[in-house]
């Protein structure tokens, strides 16, 4: 299996696990607001409607892998901790 299947597979399994994307959820804000950047920004920068960013933010939806690894790289952080996954 390889990164993308791996983070893809671990993404879905925090979408299906309400715990995991408030854990994921508040990673996410907690880098975004270090960053000093808005939700529109970064939806911009990723290519997604801002509605998007800030249901990730809000722990209701999580986004895809490739959308994962783009935060990462826009935000400074690694995807792993991010994503809190073993891609």
């Amino acid at each position: 299996m390889n990164r993308h299947q791996k983070l893809d597979a671990h993404l879905e399994s925090t979408h299906n696990n309400n715990g995991s994307r408030r854990a994921f959820a508040a990673r996410l804000d907690m880098t975004i607001k270090r960053a000093k950047v808005t939700s529109g920004r970064v939806a911009k920068s990723l290519g997604v409607p801002e509605r998007d960013v800030t249901l990730w933010r809000a722990g209701v939806t999580v986004p895809k892998s490739t959308d994962c690894e783009r935060l990462s790289e826009l935000l400074d952080v690694d995807v792993a901790w991010l994503c809190a996954s073993e891609a």
